[in-house]
C-alpha cells in the first residue's frame, strides 16, 4: 500500500509530465493548417497575377511610346497641315513618349517587387501608378470637356493653313508638302468645298490658278491645267472628311487602349496594397 504523500507526489509528477507533452494534432490544428495552405496558395496566385499585370503595363508603355513616335514622325503630314498649331501636337507626342517611358519603368519596378517580394519596390510601384492613374483620369475629363473646342480649333487651323500657307504642288515647305500628300493619298481636293477653298488663297493669288494639279483625278490629262473645272476632272470629295475619319479611327484605338491601361493600373494598385500588407504580416506577425 502506497503512502499518502508518495501518491500525491506521483500524481503531481504525472500531471506535470502530461502538461509538458506536445498537443496532438486534432481537427482544430488540421483546420488551421489547411487555412494557412489556402492563404499561401492565394498569396502565390496574387503574386503571379501582379507579375502578369506589370508585364502588360510594360507592353502598354511601349505602345504609348510607339504612339508618340507615330504622332511625331509617322503622322507628320497631319501635323504640318495644322500650320502654327502643329507645335501643340508635337507637345502631345512628347507627353505620350514620356508617359510610355514612365509606365514601362513602373511596370519593371512592379515586376521586381512581386518577384523578389520587396515591400519597398511594391510601395514605390503603388505610388507611381497612382499618380499616373490620376493624371490619366484628369486628362480624359479634360479631353471630353473640350473636345468640341479642340475639333473647332483643328478645323480652323487646317483651313487657315490651306488659305495662307499653301503655295502649290512644286513647293517644298512643310505645309505645302503636307497638303499635297493629303490630297494625293486620300484622293481629295481642298478642305471643305473642293476648288472653292482656293479662291482668295495665297496659292490662287500667286499663280492665278483655281486649283492645284494635285486636285485632279488624272494628273496627266491636258485639261488638268488649274483653270478648267469639270466634275469628272476634279476629285469630288474634300479633304476635311477624309482627315476626320482617320483621326476618329485612331481616337477609337487610343481610347480603347487608354481604358484598358486604366483598368490594369487600378487592378495592379489593389494587388500592390494587398501584397504590401501581406508581406508585412508574414515578416512581422502579431
Amino acid at each position: 500500500m502506497t503512502p499518502v504523500g508518495q501518491a500525491d507526489t506521483h500524481s503531481w509528477q504525472q500531471v506535470g509530465l502530461n502538461s509538458s507533452r506536445p498537443k496532438s494534432s486534432g481537427p482544430i490544428q488540421k483546420g488551421r493548417t489547411c487555412k494557412m495552405a489556402r492563404h499561401d496558395k492565394l498569396y502565390t496566385w496574387m503574386r503571379y497575377l501582379m507579375l502578369l499585370l506589370c508585364v502588360i503595363l510594360v507592353i502598354s508603355g511601349f505602345v504609348l511610346l510607339g504612339l508618340g513616335a507615330w504622332i511625331r514622325y509617322g503622322a507628320a503630314t497631319f501635323v504640318d497641315v495644322l500650320g502654327p498649331y502643329s507645335s501643340q501636337l508635337i507637345y502631345i507626342s512628347y507627353i505620350c513618349i514620356g508617359m510610355g517611358s514612365v509606365l514601362s519603368f513602373t511596370g519593371l519596378i512592379g515586376c521586381c517587387g512581386a518577384w523578389k517580394e520587396n515591400r519597398f519596390f511594391i510601395m514605390l510601384f503603388f505610388f507611381i501608378v497612382t499618380m499616373l492613374f490620376v493624371a490619366e483620369i484628369i486628362g480624359t475629363i479634360f479631353v471630353l470637356t473640350y473636345r468640341n473646342l479642340v475639333s473647332l480649333v483643328v478645323r480652323d487651323a487646317s483651313k487657315n493653313s490651306l488659305m495662307t500657307a499653301y503655295i502649290g504642288p512644286a513647293a517644298t515647305d512643310p505645309i505645302s508638302t503636307a497638303w499635297n500628300t493629303v490630297m494625293v493619298k486620300f484622293k481629295c481636293c481642298g478642305f471643305e468645298n473642293s476648288t472653292v477653298d482656293f479662291k482668295g488663297s495665297v496659292f490662287s493669288t500667286t499663280t492665278g490658278l483655281n486649283y492645284p494639279k494635285t486636285c485632279c483625278v488624272n494628273k496627266t490629262l491636258a485639261d488638268c491645267d488649274g483653270i478648267t473645272i469639270t466634275p469628272s476632272l476634279i476629285q469630288p470629295q474634300s479633304c476635311f472628311s477624309k482627315v476626320i475619319t482617320v483621326i476618329r479611327e485612331q481616337s477609337v484605338i487610343l481610347g480603347s487602349a487608354a481604358g484598358c491601361i486604366c483598368m490594369m493600373e487600378l487592378s495592379s494598385m489593389i494587388l500592390a496594397m494587398v501584397l504590401f500588407v501581406k508581406l508585412g504580416l508574414m515578416r512581422h506577425p502579431w
